[in-house]
């Protein structure tokens, strides 16, 4: 943290307490920052220490039984405050007490009781809770494809428009503030396996929240997916060609390249000398590169029915929300999204529950015109295709819950090896050549439902969120077939 502060311990009186506390707090300060040592203290003292009274009595009752009362008390009165979030740092001060120091007073079968109570996140939280159409998490199902589709159909090689790739992909894949991204560097994007096919890429993140002096203090290593990884690539090659030298009284002044880089240099870092960050972007820079992104591709939510609003933020309740609803724990959760605890994560595993999203028919019908990802072209006759004559290339439908229910559904165009897993992924694929008259809402209703029962049996959202843009493929397919008769 910046600046000098104190701590006055000195104003707990029960020994017991107070060390307990030095113990946390020095704990917080050595392990996580200056900031949550701070902080801890303060929170501890006004929500428990500094209502002291039934500390200070000793009718007959131990040390322990006070504290517990105590504890018991303000939480009732948290309660009626409705502000329960308040007494997060707290409880974790006794769990953890109690955990290392029982012998200062404090009761290991209590603190499992504190630790199974569930304690809201603070009122940040509630453009999630609340599922904003415009604030809240983007739906998994109807918008973020929409996003996703639009990266991957984008191949303009203008340096804005990298720009606006590359933060929408960072955004999407770590979920990170704005600020993060305006300190991220050439150097630390990583790929390991450079001569390989088999990309694996590493992202060394700048972690803002930590309170260091500078962000730089401190970097996280990221896995980020060979997409993005291409994403990042492209920019640093088109990067190569800016120059990023300056000059202070006469000398050559090299610093590092930002990712994200600033081509008219960033006046107020070049005006403080500040010659570490003389090229770096600022925060709303990041933001209007994703605003940029979504009106150059004019991409309209299903949900709200006009141009979708994006920001960073929404792009981090959205991933918290869908690895929630994915069954990952809040520990690691909170790791992913750089928190130093697990309180601000809860609410996204309070909202998992209620918005898990899946495609039914009338819904993958209405994503389909928006997506486009089919991309091949219809035929009514075989002599219209290619490879029409080949037997081999036509591919048929067998419904896996009645085999006997089988149709020819179209045919394949390409000449070399599939290595496609028929008959789904041949919607995805550009060389497919659907038959008009096939019956492709049978299809579709088959793929629901094998969603929906892989949903039950594996209690997951993921496998049924892999099959979404084959069930849009699918869904256009059958819409192009309808408007032709």
């Amino acid at each position: 943290m910046r600046g000098n502060s104190t701590l006055d311990f000195s104003k707990i009186v029960l020994d017991g307490v107070r060390w307990g506390l030095k113990f946390y707090i020095k704990d917080r300060i050595e392990r996580v920052s200056t900031h949550a040592g701070y902080a801890a203290f303060h929170d501890v003292w006004r929500e428990f220490l500094r209502n002291d009274t039934l500390l200070l009595q000793s009718a007959g009752s131990s040390l322990q039984d006070r504290l517990i009362s105590l504890i018991e008390s303000s939480i009732s009165i948290a309660r009626k405050k409705h502000r329960l979030w308040a007494l997060y740092r707290p409880i974790q001060w006794y769990i953890y007490c109690a955990e290392n120091y029982p012998e200062l007073g404090f009761s290991p079968a209590y603190a499992l009781e504190l630790e199974g109570m569930s304690i809201p996140a603070n009122p940040k939280g509630e453009a999630v809770r609340m599922e904003d159409p415009d604030k809240g998490p983007l739906h998994r199902s109807l918008e973020l494809p929409l996003l996703i589709a639009a990266l991957k159909n984008d191949t303009s090689q203008e340096l804005e428009h990298l720009q606006q790739k590359a933060a929408v992909a960072l955004s999407i894949a770590f979920g990170r503030n704005p600020a993060n991204l305006t300190y991220l560097r050439e150097e630390d994007f990583i790929d390991l396996t450079p001569e390989s096919n088999e990309r694996c890429c590493i992202l060394k993140m700048p972690r803002i929240k930590k309170r260091q002096l500078n962000p730089r203090d401190d970097l996280l290593d990221e896995y980020l997916e060979p997409l993005y990884g291409n994403y990042i690539m492209e920019l640093i090659q088109k990067n190569s060609s800016t120059n990023v030298m300056l000059e202070d009284e006469g000398e050559a002044i090299p610093n590092p390249r930002p990712l994200f880089l600033n081509q008219k240099g960033n006046s107020a870092a070049i005006a403080s000398k500040d010659f570490e960050n003389a090229y770096n972007v600022t925060s709303s820079d990041i933001t209007t590169l994703l605003k940029k992104f979504v009106i150059r591709h004019k991409i309209i939510s299903p949900v709200t029915n006009s141009l979708l609003q994006i920001s960073t933020r929404r792009l981090r309740y959205t991933l918290a929300v869908g690895l929630a609803s994915e069954g990952i724990s809040k520990k690691e959760l909170a790791r992913i999204l750089d928190h130093t605890d697990t309180q601000h994560v809860l609410v996204y595993f309070e909202m998992a529950g209620k918005i898990v999203e899946h495609l039914d028919k009338a819904a993958a019908k209405g994503l389909s015109s928006y997506l486009q990802l089919f991309k091949g072209r219809v035929i009514d006759l075989d002599e219209e295709a290619v490879n029409g004559n080949r037997v081999d290339k036509h591919i048929a439908f067998v419904d896996e819950e009645n085999p006997e229910e089988q149709a020819e559904i179209g045919v394949c165009g390409e000449g070399k090896l599939c290595h496609l897993d028929p008959p789904y992924s041949c919607y995805l694929c550009p060389k497919f050549q659907p038959y008009r008259h096939a019956d492709h809402e049978y299809v579709l209703e088959c793929l629901l439902q094998n969603r929906e029962k892989r949903l039950e049996k594996y209690e997951s959202s993921r496998l049924g969120v892999q099959l979404d843009d084959v069930i849009a493929a699918v869904a256009q397919v059958t819409e192009l077939c309808s408007e032709a008769q």
